[in-house]
């Protein structure tokens, strides 16, 4: 679990938060488009991780980010993804921390298309 406190001079990291929706092109043919939900100061942990493939050792790029409180994330974030000065990293699981005025959430992120 995230530490109990986060101090707003933490969150200096900028990120913007995406999710994909459905919409039909000018031929008709579904595609994902994705849809920027708005920008946030968040605290970046970067994390590191690694995978065994076909007996090859492989790195992940994992990073944590804290934020504050948003129910929207908190219910729906496992269906977006957040894009910083690294890349686009999909939320993998959502945590709820803190209590009453000092709500923060714990969003863990994989690197997108690895």
């Amino acid at each position: 679990m995230a530490e109990n406190t986060v101090f707003a001079g933490e969150m200096n990291t900028l990120v913007e938060l995406y999710k994909e929706t459905t919409t039909k092109n000018a031929s008709s043919e579904t595609v994902k488009t994705p849809v920027s939900l708005g920008q946030k100061f968040v605290k970046r942990i970067d994390l590191g991780g690694s995978e065994e493939l076909d007996g090859r050792l492989i790195s992940l790029s994992v990073a944590k980010y804290i934020m504050r409180y948003d129910k929207d994330i908190l219910t729906n974030g496992t269906k977006y993804y957040i894009t910083d000065q690294d890349g686009d990293f999909q939320i993998n699981s959502v945590n709820l921390f803190g209590t009453q005025r000092n709500k923060f959430i714990e969003l863990k992120c994989s690197k997108r298309g690895e």
